[in-house]
């Protein structure tokens, strides 16, 4: 690990190359899955540096049996190896949604991570990653199937006094009821628009939640 950690500070792509190998990612998810907490740490950093990497950010999912090990990367106890996973994930999104949205397992355990983290960046992007499953149409369905978790999740997030966890927030309840207008006249989800609209320390955050509540108006 000590050989890792030299190069590690380097920061460069050429590095990371070499990081990975041609081994190199089953080895470090093999660190992830029976290491102790500094070691996860460091390979979750690892996987940080790789993402900025344009060449190489391709890399971390490219295989399915990757996947796992970011999950349970974000349902980790560690804030901190929680941040830099989520933080990998995001940057793999903002390249290429698709690479993320391919992988509708991240769903369950992002929507567990807001409703149960008390860490603001973790929920922030966790709220941020789970936008793109909403936005999708396919894996839209699959957060849908998950209602319960989705409202403890949203609960959290609105209720919140972060402009932007609020913004998000807004934008997944109208996405969702654009997509199934029966929630306009669920009163758990009109529940939560409510208290968006009257919590919302934002002008975006409260324009969408009023235009749900407009939506519900007849015609």
């Amino acid at each position: 690990s000590s050989g890792i950690n030299a190069e590690y500070g380097q920061d460069n792509e050429d590095v990371m190359v070499h990081v990975l190998g041609e081994n190199g990612m089953d080895d470090l998810c093999h660190v992830i899955n029976s290491c102790r907490l500094d070691c996860v740490r460091l390979v979750a950093g690892i996987f940080l540096d790789v993402s900025f990497c344009d060449n190489l950010r391709g890399e971390l999912l490219k295989h399915r049996k990757y996947v796992p090990v970011f999950e349970r990367m974000i349902r980790c106890s560690d804030s901190v190896t929680q941040q830099l996973c989520l933080q990998t994930l995001e940057m793999i999104a903002i390249s290429n949604p698709d690479a993320i949205t391919a992988h509708p397992h991240f769903i369950s355990p992002l929507l567990a991570t807001i409703g149960k983290s008390a860490d603001l960046q973790v929920k922030t992007i966790s709220a941020k990653l789970l936008l793109y499953f909403v936005e999708d149409e396919q894996t839209l369905t699959e957060v849908l199937k998950c209602s319960a978790d989705i409202h403890t999740a949203l609960l959290k997030l609105v209720t919140t006094q972060d402009n932007i966890m609020q913004c998000v927030a807004a934008k997944i309840l109208l996405l969702l009821v654009q997509n199934d207008r029966e929630l306009l006249y669920d009163e758990g989800t009109m529940d939560l628009v409510q208290t968006l609209r009257i919590n919302a320390v934002d002008q975006e955050a409260w324009m969408l939640s009023d235009k749900i509540l407009i939506m519900k108006q007849p015609s």
